[in-house]
């Protein structure tokens, strides 16, 4: 549970937590260190007690991030991991997580999420001149339900006010918090008993350059 997972990591107290996941690939954590920073520094300002925790997934990873976090003189502080990832999601409240695996992770434990999604500006140029993506969601939480489960955020929509305002939303509710628990329950015993359609797209969203991983 959350008070095991914090006293794994050496957390202390029962403040709201944040977990900011900005990816394994230093590509996209160059990309979406900023706005993480900025939407944690959003979340501060409005909730100054919560707290906030950052799993890196490389040296590399760490070195980007914390750098954009000494960058931003509004950054509240973020306690940076050497990997952990679900033991951080398990003792978070919340997360704001890069487009990829993170987020069938952070749906596995239930808690609610914002997900964003930044690929380079030819990229994504291309992606929309050539009107290569038929997916209508990008995140793992929403392909698996066919439907806007949880925020997502593309490219320049992607900005720190908005992740950090949409999380917010989605924590402020009690009951709003519990009714996606069991959205993300009942995803999870889908995919438990086989579900093939439903694990079919996981498994695209998974694959890089798969339409559904570039969808907008």
């Amino acid at each position: 549970d959350s008070a095991t997972a914090r006293r794994a990591l050496g957390l202390e107290g029962s403040e709201p937590l944040v977990a900011l996941l900005p990816g394994s690939r230093l590509g996209e954590v160059s990309r979406l260190a900023a706005p993480f920073v900025a939407a944690a520094a959003r979340i501060a300002a409005r909730q100054p007690h919560w707290r906030f925790i950052a799993p890196m997934a490389s040296a590399a990873v760490r070195k980007e991030f914390a750098k954009e976090v000494a960058q931003a003189p509004e950054a509240p502080a973020i306690h940076l991991l050497d990997g952990q990832a679900q033991q951080a999601l398990a003792a978070a409240d919340g997360a704001i997580v890069a487009s990829g695996t993170a987020t069938l992770e952070t749906l596995l434990t239930g808690r609610p999420m914002v997900v964003a999604y930044r690929v380079s500006a030819l990229t994504a140029f291309v992606l929309r001149t050539l009107r290569v993506v038929k997916v209508r969601y990008f995140s793992q939480p929403n392909l698996l339900a066919g439907r806007a489960l949880v925020p997502e955020f593309f490219q320049e929509q992607a900005t720190g006010a908005a992740l950090g305002d949409a999380l917010l939303r989605e924590m402020a509710d009690p009951e709003h918090v519990r009714e996606l628990r069991e959205e993300f329950s009942a995803i999870h015993r889908a995919l438990r008993r086989g579900g093939a359609g439903l694990a079919a797209e996981a498994i695209m969203e998974l694959v890089p350059g798969s339409a559904a991983r570039h969808g907008s």
